[in-house]
């Protein structure tokens, strides 16, 4: 796991230390997946290579461990989890997400729809090893998380503000949403989606002492 921590960002580390022991391996391999899939569409200037790069995640996905390419990381912490019987089917649902990010903007509802659908069930749906084990509020903030992440990220104006508004109705519309310990790191992500919407304005800075602070007392207490 060691190669795979590495190339997480401070804050997700921070985030996934207060994962079980036994879960840490599967959140450092999910942010770094993730993080590998938005590499992709940030450097994509072709759309076809783009759909080339990620195929060829998904055509790994479908292979045996033994079929699989030697000297990726990844890859290799995924023949792992896989080997502990870890569902690797949200791990399709993730990519179908990211795939959305090749269309052109602005996009329509459908676009919004499919891609917050796949990478946030995709993303919440791995944590806690399988779909159909999130309950339908954790399905509406997985999306809100998947719309919040874009919008922290997205360099254009319009689509930043309309994907923000919509976390916002889906933050808003969602039933008290409770994670057992494995979900822990996912409670997180949901504090801080729910901050910023409650300040109506996404935070520049997520690693400030202050933020920090919160995610540890919440780590540590869940509260």
């Amino acid at each position: 796991m060691k190669d795979v921590h590495q190339q997480l960002q401070p804050l997700q580390q921070l985030i996934i230390a207060y994962a079980s022991r036994a879960d840490r391996a599967r959140y450092a391999f999910l942010f770094a997946l993730d993080g590998r899939f938005a590499e992709i569409i940030r450097s994509t200037t072709e759309t076809l290579i783009g759909q080339m790069k990620l195929t060829w995640w998904r055509d790994n996905l479908t292979k045996a461990a033994a079929d699989r390419p030697l000297g990726e990381p990844l890859v290799q912490q995924l023949n792992m989890l896989e080997a502990q019987v870890i569902d690797l089917q949200p791990l399709f649902a993730l990519l179908d997400g990211w795939e959305v990010m090749l269309d052109d903007f602005p996009w329509d509802d459908r676009l919004f729809d499919q891609y917050a659908e796949g990478r946030g069930e995709g993303f919440f749906g791995f944590a806690l090893n399988g779909v159909s084990n999130l309950q339908e509020p954790q399905k509406q903030l997985a999306k809100a998380w998947a719309l919040w992440d874009f919008a922290r990220h997205c360099s254009d104006h319009d689509m930043r503000q309309s994907a923000f508004d919509r976390c916002g109705q889906l933050v808003g519309d969602a039933a008290p949403v409770k994670f057992d310990r494995t979900g822990r790191p996912l409670s997180i992500l949901c504090q801080l989606i729910e901050r910023d919407v409650r300040l109506n304005e996404l935070t520049a800075d997520l690693y400030t002492p202050s933020i920090a602070g919160k995610i540890i007392w919440h780590g540590i207490t869940g509260r």
